[in-house]
């Protein structure tokens, strides 16, 4: 074969002068760098990768050797062979190894000819030589070449336009082929005698098998067998226990119904005896007013169960009633609703905080409570009351009658709004209540006083009750039963007089109206409540003198939606959005609480997921740097959302533009020029941070939703305006 040696990008078979970049290969499936460079070389894809190098040893520092092929050419037309990377220092080699002597059929030394058949090195080896093409021979894969005789060069001649050879070159040839057929012919007899003795071997072995799978059949049909008795007697105990639970259930139902009857009992007495009211009574009996039917169109019927359509009606049916938000701020909201996260909606006064909770709660047929939260709030005694041992009563807040008043209508969605949240401290009055919002896969529960009060409350009762009926029957009057009756009649209010140890002047009526008063305050509020799942809690601040910055715990476990003056939306973008619906648009569309999602674990930490793998390098880079604490528990929040926000076709740039939004941006609070390392500054991470995300964001719809880079612009003009102080909520 001849070939010629060629240099520089001229030998770059199928490719530019330029050639790739290392990064321009990255995240390449193996089988696609190896066809693409099977192209750049002239290579077809189902060609053995064979190709033809002189050999070169490289001593170790331990004293062994192994070799490496140089110079590369092409096995089909000679060509030199490189490496097509536009990079500096790549090494044009392929690795072999050691050799021994017998695989070459000479000792292997510097500059000897092969050929040979090449794979991929192993990943590790290509990052290692920063060189995502490099090569290694397979084992095996290479045969020595024979260089033709110096004499038989020239010995061609050339009569009347015909080619003659000196005879002694072709016995030359004819000798050297004999010797290489006779040796091969007494290969190739070994082989085959190896591959009978193998075949023999195969023979016995697969008879051995036969023999095994034999047994395993016959046992595995005894199995069967077996198997389908048990199967057999197993339904046979399934029917049986079918009849049981059949019966169980008609005995439950019958004790259940005892049991429902007694407490009816029970209730009557307490309505007869004057202790409970007839709301209490329904209280006690399950039976408590529920809101009145809700009118709308079905979610599942209507719109197919379909998110994206519903929401988009939920934006027209709010322009409907002259409140107008882009349908991206709507699914961003929507989208936290389902996390079961604290919501903190931060604006000026008048930027439509409290109008989204309250327009987006009628538009899903749910209800919105706004909560005004007081400067002198400092415990969670402020929030959700506390018991007061004087006066043996709960004192409840509007914030927990919100919540048992969920609790009452499971199927209605509620959003609760604690307004102007940070006018008090939110660490001291909501730090409890933000530890239960963490409690994943179970309901949390509210502890609102000790159960040993109301046992008190309910022995006293039952005493009292007990007295009663026995004066009944010590003045034989078992007839009177209301508590009317018991005092109009003098004889029985005596005996309870007597029995309960009154002192004279003490006034049986103004004991029965405390014991009145008890109940209705136990009925009422029980020892202890269930966050309702249909409940979300939202929160509303202003960020100015007269209120407290959030502090990392909170800004850590709450997600951000920050909202700038209606004056300065464009109109006619969110008009342009608005679909057209072929509906009562004065009805909302129904969202049970399931719609909401239900309160479930955080997903696992996958440092394998792309958008974990931004978040981690963002931490790292930028983030742990700045100070700024961004832990496991944010990150699983923000796979939860990215979950949370794919119904409306979100893709990656909008999902990580948001949880900036909600989650990192709010964190941007320190002291700029900062040095860190050297004389990098904070100031020149935070504008690196900046740069990357822009990066990362190419493919963001800047129309359609805010860019959080605008956000960061948007601090860094401030803090360059103010001595380079970062800070996120100033203006």
């Amino acid at each position: 074969m001849n070939f010629t040696q060629k240099n520089g990008a001229d030998v770059m078979q199928g490719t530019d002068a330029e050639g790739f970049l290392t990064s321009d290969l990255e995240g390449l499936p193996e089988a696609e760098i190896v066809n693409l460079l099977k192209s750049q070389w002239g290579y077809a894809k189902e060609q053995p990768f064979d190709a033809i190098g002189r050999l070169k040893g490289i001593t170790t520092n331990s004293g062994g050797i192994f070799f490496i092929l140089e110079e590369l050419h092409s096995i089909h037309d000679g060509a030199a062979l490189l490496y097509p990377l536009n990079e500096p220092d790549v090494r044009h080699t392929v690795f072999v190894g050691a050799i021994n002597k017998t695989q070459l059929g000479v000792e292997p030394t510097d500059g000897l000819w092969v050929k040979a058949r090449m794979e991929l090195s192993p990943k590790q080896e290509r990052t290692k030589h920063k060189n995502p093409f490099a090569l290694k021979v397979v084992n095996g894969g290479l045969e020595r070449l024979e260089a033709i005789p110096e004499e038989a060069a020239n010995t061609d001649i050339v009569i009347d336009g015909e080619s003659y050879i000196e005879s002694w070159v072709l016995e030359f040839y004819r000798q050297k082929h004999h010797e290489q057929i006779n040796e091969e012919g007494e290969q190739l007899h070994a082989e085959l005698q190896q591959q009978r003795e193998n075949e023999e071997q195969r023979v016995t072995t697969l008879q051995g098998v036969a023999e095994s799978l034999d047994n395993q059949v016959k046992s595995q049909t005894d199995a069967l067998h077996k198997t389908t008795e048990e199967l057999a007697t197993t339904r046979e105990l399934r029917d049986k226990a079918e009849i049981e639970l059949g019966q169980r259930k008609k005995t439950m139902e019958y004790q259940l119904s005892r049991l429902n009857s007694f407490i009816e009992q029970k209730a009557k007495m307490l309505l007869e005896l004057d202790l409970v009211s007839e709301d209490d009574a329904d209280n006690l009996l399950g039976r408590s007013a529920d809101e009145s039917e809700r009118k709308g169109h079905d979610f599942s019927d209507v719109f197919a169960s379909d998110l994206g359509q519903a929401i988009s009606y939920v934006q027209a049916f709010m322009q409907h009633r002259g409140i107008i938000y882009r349908r991206k701020v709507l699914e961003d909201f929507f989208a936290l609703l389902t996390t079961h996260d604290l919501i903190i909606l931060a604006g000026d006064s008048g930027s439509g905080k409290t109008n989204l909770v309250k327009s987006f709660a009628e538009a899903i047929g749910g209800k919105s409570i706004i909560i005004p939260v007081k400067p002198n709030w400092t415990s969670a005694e402020d929030l959700l009351g506390y018991y007061n041992p004087l006066e043996q009563k709960y004192l409840s807040t509007p914030f927990l009658d919100a919540l048992f008043e969920a609790a009452r209508n499971p199927d209605v969605p509620y959003l609760i709004c604690l307004d102007e949240m940070n006018l008090a401290r939110v660490e001291y009055y909501f730090a409890d209540f933000l530890s239960l919002l963490e409690e994943r896969g179970k309901v949390p529960e509210i502890y609102l006083y000790s159960d040993s009060e109301a046992e008190h409350l309910l022995s006293e009762t039952r005493n009292f009750i007990a007295l009663i009926d026995e004066a009944k029957v010590k003045v034989d009057k078992p007839n009177l039963v209301s508590f009317l009756d018991l005092l109009r009649d003098e004889s029985l209010n005596a005996k309870l007089h007597e029995l309960c140890g009154f002192r004279e002047g003490d006034s049986l009526l103004k004991y029965h109206a405390q014991l009145r008063k008890l109940m209705s305050s136990y009925l009422n509020t029980p020892s202890s409540i269930q966050l309702p799942p249909n409940v979300r809690i939202i929160g509303a601040i202003n960020v100015d003198e007269t209120t407290h910055y959030l502090s990392p715990k909170i800004l850590d476990r709450a997600h951000i939606m920050r909202f700038t003056s209606p004056l300065l939306t464009d109109w006619s973008v969110a008009e342009a959005e608005m679909a057209e619906f072929d509906l009562d648009m004065n009805l909302p569309v129904l969202f049970d609480a399931e719609v909401l999602g239900a309160r479930e674990h955080y997903p696992e930490f996958d440092r394998n997921d792309p958008l974990v793998q931004t978040l981690i390098h963002v931490v790292r880079e930028f983030l742990e740097p700045l100070g700024i604490e961004f832990g496991l528990r944010t990150v699983r929040q923000a796979r939860q959302y990215s979950a949370a926000l794919q119904p409306f076709d979100a893709d990656d740039d909008l999902i990580l533009n948001n949880i900036v939004l909600h989650k990192i941006l709010p964190k941007l609070m320190f002291d700029g020029e900062k040095q860190v390392d050297g004389d990098l500054a904070r100031k020149d991470i935070l504008v690196a941070m900046r740069d990357y995300l822009d990066q990362q964001l190419t493919a963001l719809d800047m129309d359609a939703t805010e860019s959080c880079i605008e956000e960061f612009d948007r601090v860094i003009r401030n803090a360059k305006a103010n001595d380079w102080v970062v800070n996120y909520w100033s203006r």
